[in-house]
């Protein structure tokens, strides 16, 4: 983003004021509450999420028939197969189905496809796990919508299937099953669901109907990873879920989860950043990199000594993918700056590992500020994964080019698909050509002007407005009068200074990317703006933020 399209925030003082007095809030968070609109009610929903109730199971559709059928096989005693997907999202709701049927009494094992061989959704693997289970009833978390053929399967073997799931079903594409899921009624009121949630309601309405109550705060943890990890809008249910969840990270957690927050260095208030990049990258290593499997028993292993083992494998994984992603994106960037311009950023590779593209595209996305495409050639076919950038819906944007792609599936923010590799030319001018998004300019062209000495209170704020999410993004703030007391560039990319406030606290103010961007170290003088957000820095013996550095004006 150039200098010239960041733009101070204006008339937002009267309503700050108003607000702050209303609600007793700072009059820094009520400024930052200004970047959006609020209908009635809204605002004291978003203030107090623990008033926000929790939504009727029932009301998703499917709901009914589906809980009763699984009522009914825990009863039986029947042998139940859950069928997870590799990412974050299928992970969490494959344990929280796992985890919660057991302790109902339910017989009850997992399956968690390979991203390299049967891929996402149903598939012959499927159908190989359940004959190997033995298990009469199959029930999806995370997918399953659309799985027509492989649903007539199971049918004809005599295996009952449930689905729960929250992606958008394709026409004609729906399986012989029950299927749980808020997108088979357009504008369901719980379309914002992620498939962890999903399941969890099926939990609760099958814990309902046998007159049990099960504690909520195990799930909600994975519920609350789920929801930031697959970036769902952030509604005022998911809100209130993420924040419960988060509360419930900070005691008695499993111990694989336990484990995973100690090495993520995450040791207080955990907030909706350290699930973006500390703890929903390992759990996606697993899967990313070999069998997504290890995070399931990672986080139904109750013995110490095995969750260490099991964290260790997965520590291993996340640094081989980290490795990958950044050569990856270095290459990306490189084929990205040999094509300046269009709607969206597309690359490809036969040179690439599949497993990394989901994190790649997020960066280019937020590198370049348009919607990116990465794709991975391999044997005469791409298999791509997008990521949105500005509400660029980005599974809208798949339909244009649908009938050029093999498959593709996923919602506003995150999307994946496959195509033959003799069209990715024809894709890729496609996708480029598309016209501009005809829309206002974006909110994130928006900084709210900060004294440095107010940037405590702002981080502050940020707890207030954390989670952050599609619907919730982050602001932006405009900071003048930093004094640099140190500069250094990091891994030949970073530019990272040590600022001092007017407390005589040491801020450390970073700008990831900063050179590929064009910053340079000597330009964070006290007279030049800062444009940034604060970000958690758990390093110790400093303040529990750093500034993160979007540009120097």
């Amino acid at each position: 983003m150039n200098q010239a399209e960041w733009v101070q925030a204006e008339g937002w003082q009267d309503w700050a004021r108003e607000v702050a007095m209303r609600f007793g809030v700072s009059g820094t968070l009520a400024m930052l509450l200004s970047r959006r609109s609020w209908d009635n009610g809204a605002l004291e929903s978003f203030l107090r999420p623990d008033h926000v109730p929790w939504p009727d199971p029932l009301r998703i559709p499917g709901m009914a028939a589906a809980a009763a059928r699984l009522k009914a096989a825990v009863e039986k005693g029947s042998a139940i197969l859950i069928h997870g997907d590799y990412d974050v999202d299928g992970l969490m709701g494959t344990a929280v189905l796992m985890g919660g049927l057991r302790a109902l009494g339910a017989k009850v094992e997992a399956f968690i496809p390979s991203r390299f061989e049967g891929g996402y959704g149903l598939s012959e693997a499927s159908l190989e796990a359940v004959r190997l289970s033995g298990a009469s009833l199959l029930v999806t978390t995370d997918c399953g919508t659309n799985s027509r053929e492989i649903g007539e399967e199971l049918v004809a073997r005599g295996v009952e299937l449930i689905v729960t799931d929250h992606h958008r079903p394709a026409e004609g594409q729906q399986p012989p099953a029950l299927v749980v899921n808020p997108h088979l009624v357009p504008d369901h009121p719980d379309r914002s669901l992620c498939g962890t949630f999903v399941a969890l309601q099926t939990l609760r309405q099958v814990a309902a109907e046998m007159g049990r109550d099960l504690p909520l705060e195990p799930f909600l943890r994975l519920t609350a990873i789920a929801t930031v990890a697959d970036l769902v809008p952030m509604s005022a249910v998911n809100r209130r879920a993420c924040k419960a969840g988060f509360r419930a990270m900070g005691f008695t957690p499993s111990p694989g989860l336990a484990l995973l927050l100690e090495k993520a260095g995450i040791r207080e208030v955990i907030r909706s950043h350290h699930i973006a990049f500390h703890v929903a990258p390992r759990f996606n290593a697993a899967g990313r990199m070999e069998d997504a499997r290890l995070v399931l028993d990672l986080l139904l292993e109750r013995e110490h000594v095995k969750a260490a083992q099991l964290m260790g494998r997965l520590e291993s994984l996340n640094r081989k993918r980290k490795a990958l992603q950044a050569s990856t994106y270095e290459d990306a960037c490189g084929q990205v700056l040999e094509r300046e311009g269009g709607r969206v950023v597309f690359v490809f590779s036969d040179r690439w590992h599949r497993g990394v593209l989901g994190p790649v595209a997020a960066r280019l996305a937020e590198t370049f500020q348009r919607s990116a495409f990465v794709v991975a050639v391999e044997g005469g076919e791409g298999v791509g994964s997008a990521r949105s950038w500005n509400h660029d819906d980005v599974c809208s944007v798949l339909d244009r080019v649908g009938h050029l792609l093999v498959r593709y599936g996923g919602h506003e923010g995150a999307a994946g698909f496959t195509v033959k590799a003799e069209r990715l030319h024809e894709v890729a001018d496609a996708l480029r050509g598309l016209p501009a998004q005809d829309e206002p300019a974006s909110k994130r062209d928006l900084y709210y002007p900060i004294e440095p000495g107010l940037l405590s209170q702002a981080w502050e704020a940020w707890g207030e407005l954390d989670p952050f999410g599609p619907g919730n993004e982050e602001p932006i703030l405009g900071v003048t009068g930093l004094y640099a007391r140190g500069q250094r560039v990091v891994a030949d990319r970073h530019l990272l200074w040590s600022a001092l406030l007017p407390d005589g606290q040491p801020l450390n103010v970073i700008a990831w990317d900063g050179v590929p961007r064009g910053m340079e170290p000597s330009t964070l003088t006290p007279s030049r703006m800062v444009i940034g957000r604060p970000a958690p820095d758990s390093r110790p013996g400093g303040l529990p933020f750093y500034l993160n550095v979007q540009a120097i004006l």
